[in-house]
């Protein structure tokens, strides 16, 4: 069978099926029995597609198919079938509209293996999207106009009723293809699917939604009905929990890294998409979170926030912006997300035991009563878009390569030649972080001050102690605070933006984001076990950000070995518990750091037991560099022998020599009775 053949297959299946219950005189209100019925008859067409895509497959002619015939009367037959299948998801009944937007991914699937034009369906799926958003805001603006010569059609046969959840079902459905174009599809599949959405969302009304909104919340504000007609379709509940997750879902999906690469591009800003996207947030924000109080609504305002901060990181990670963009996140940061920033860097030390950890949705209860509190993921998120913006802005001279190794969020900014407007962002960066840092520490803070270090380190693992929670997170925000340091390096204490933000702080953020004691608090969290840092450098989420942190470390170490063995004394703090130990076994057994590491050279592997420091040491931290040089040394030793059997997932050579080096300065230091390598 020709592919045309193939659709007009399909067309007879869902019209001999769902016929009675997709024409537009068909609707009627929903009744328990005409669900049911709906619902097998759906199941049914599933099965035969599912069957049909199946025997395709085995067809050891379908590469002859392909390509033929693509454009007969497939064109009309593909409109109608779309058509049919969207105005399912106008039934008033959520398991229906579950069950069409499976019917809609799965015809997705089945025209690009029949060889059928899936770029009119991809066109098609985003053409009904913009008309179905259109049109439940066209009481405002009843005559817009549509520029495709397919709307007609589907005007004529469908989306007569369609409400917010109708829209949310086609985002739905654009979301489920866009996962799958990365498991399955070529780049050039990608390509045109996100030249059509790109072109949805440079269509779609979104002067309406403001307009629907300001009417929302004036209406709220006043106590009064304002353009009741509106209204009954738009309040601000409806649109949030029906259509806007759905589309924040599926604008992270698009912005995903892995679905980025499948494009073949070389950066982010040579597909228009993300720009459009970019474009977005600053209405996402204002319709995701409008400032009111409302206890009702504080679970999906979490979720808002969860996604919204998510979709702003990867855009961070995949475009170059400019310096405005920076300033505006900055500011819907203060507008939206303050409370997070505020928050007590220990609040959440202690998760309730029946919550996921980390869920957007965690609710405390108080006195019977539940209210609303942000989870430590949604802070640690907060926290993270905050110094990423602001290290951006403070690094904002030089190139995304030139700063790849300070951060993996930084920023891609062309030499300006204003140094007013130099002056300004560097200024600005470096205010936000020092603002945001003295909120954190005690008002009587000073550099003076008989227990500043202590403030510091205790400041420091608090910090640490929140981000252990979240894998993902910590090695990208440990590799931010290592590019705070290292671009105050760069400035230099004498310049100016520099000197006028510290004149006006106690403190000083060297201090603060000192590279040695934070990899020394790093290490003293994980309790010196070496194999919690070799399971994150084999994991696959945090493999690459833990290699890149160790490597940067164990450069700063070498270059500067006396900062980093002469770490000062921080009393209790280092030997509180932290949440990150390694996991149990089923016999109750636990890993820990070898008590007596050994080391790997190219003659093989040789025992090094660490024994007693020599006197000349004794003003300095000795357990902890003796614990951290125990971790380090174990580290080495088992990345060597797992190289050397070829199990290690990736070359570990480069993080080899690193920590070879290491121990070579232990040695030479003497550190150890006569044991050398």
């Amino acid at each position: 069978m020709s592919p045309a053949g193939e659709l007009r297959w399909l067309c007879r299946i869902i019209d001999d099926s769902l016929n009675p219950y997709t024409e537009p005189q068909a609707f009627i209100p929903t009744s328990q029995k005409n669900e049911k019925e709906i619902l097998i008859a759906s199941s049914q067409v599933i099965r035969k597609i599912q069957l049909r895509i199946r025997e395709f497959d085995s067809d050891s002619n379908k590469e002859e198919l392909r390509g033929s015939e693509q454009h007969c009367s497939g064109h009309q037959c593909l409109l109608k079938i779309l058509t049919k299948l969207v105005n399912l998801l106008t039934v008033k009944s959520e398991f229906v509209q579950h069950v069409a937007v499976n019917a809609l991914v799965l015809i997705s699937e089945f025209v690009f293996t029949t060889g059928n034009n899936w770029d009119d369906f991809i066109h098609f799926l985003c053409v009904s999207l913009e008309m179905a958003f259109t049109r439940m805001l066209s009481c405002l603006h009843e005559n817009h106009k549509f520029d495709s010569p397919d709307v007609d059609f589907m005007l004529q046969h469908g989306l007569r009723s369609c409400d917010w959840s109708t829209v949310a079902g086609i985002v739905g459905v654009l979301r489920v293809i866009c996962k799958h174009l990365k498991e399955d599809y070529d780049d050039e599949l990608v390509k045109v699917y996100f030249d059509s959405v790109n072109s949805c969302l440079l269509k779609m009304p979104w002067n309406l939604l403001d307009e629907c909104w300001s009417c929302d919340i004036a209406s709220m504000k006043k106590g009064v009905t304002v353009n009741q007609p509106c209204l009954n379709n738009f309040s601000a509940m409806d649109l949030g929990s029906r259509f806007l997750g759905t589309f924040l879902q599926l604008l992270c999906t698009l912005v995903d890294r892995d679905n980025f690469v499948e494009t073949g591009c070389d950066s982010a800003n040579k597909h228009p998409l993300f720009v459009t996207i970019m474009n977005l947030v600053p209405r996402l924000v204002k319709w995701c979170l409008p400032k009111q109080e409302d206890s009702a609504e504080t679970c999906i305002s979490h979720y808002m926030k969860h996604k919204l901060l998510i979709l702003m990181t990867r855009l961070g990670s995949l475009m170059c912006l400019d310096s405005s963009d920076y300033f505006s996140w900055l500011e819907i940061l203060h507008s939206y997300f303050q409370e997070l920033l505020l928050q007590p860097l220990t609040q959440f030390m202690s998760d309730e035991g029946d919550c996921l950890e980390g869920s957007p949705f965690l609710l405390t209860l108080s006195d019977g009563e539940a209210y609303g509190s942000s989870s430590s993921h949604l802070q640690r998120q907060a926290i993270f878009l905050l110094l990423d913006c602001s290290v951006n802005l403070i690094s904002q001279r030089g190139s995304k390569e030139n700063h790849s190794d300070f951060s993996t969020l930084s920023s891609c900014f062309t030499n300006n030649p204003d140094p007013e407007h130099d002056h300004l962002c560097i200024k600005k960066g470096l205010l936000e972080l020092y603002k945001w840092v003295q909120e954190h520490l005690p008002s009587e803070v000073s550099i003076n001050h008989e227990n500043y270090s202590e403030i510091c380190m205790n400041f420091m693992s608090s910090f640490l102690q929140l981000y252990l929670r979240e894998d993902d997170l910590l090695f990208e925000v440990l590799l931010q605070l290592l590019s705070i340091s290292s671009l105050q390096q760069q400035f230099g204490r004498k310049g100016v933006a520099y000197q006028d933000v510290k004149r006006d702080f106690p403190f000083d953020l060297s201090e603060i984001f000192n590279p040695f004691h934070l990899f020394h608090l790093f290490l003293s969290e994980i309790h010196y076990d070496h194999q919690v840092l070799l399971d994150y450098l084999i994991s696959k989420d945090t493999g690459i950000s833990c290699a890149k942190y160790l490597l940067r470390c164990m450069h700063l170490i070498c270059n500067s070995w006396k900062l980093f063995v002469e770490f000062p004394s921080s009393g209790e703090l280092l030997n509180q518990s932290s949440c990150k130990r390694r996991k149990l076994l089923g016999d109750g057994l636990q890993f820990v750091a070898d008590e007596t590491p050994s080391s790997v050279d190219n003659n093989g592997s040789i025992e090094l037991n660490i024994k007693n420091f020599k006197a000349d040491f004794k003003h300095r931290n000795i357990e902890q560099f003796k614990k951290a040089a125990e971790c380090l040394l174990s580290l080495n030793n088992s990345i060597g022998n797992l190289h050397q059997k070829s199990l290690f997932p990736y070359n570990p050579e480069v993080l080899l020599r690193r920590l070879r080096k290491f121990q070579e300065l232990c040695c030479q230091e003497k550190l150890f009775d006569g044991q050398k390598t």
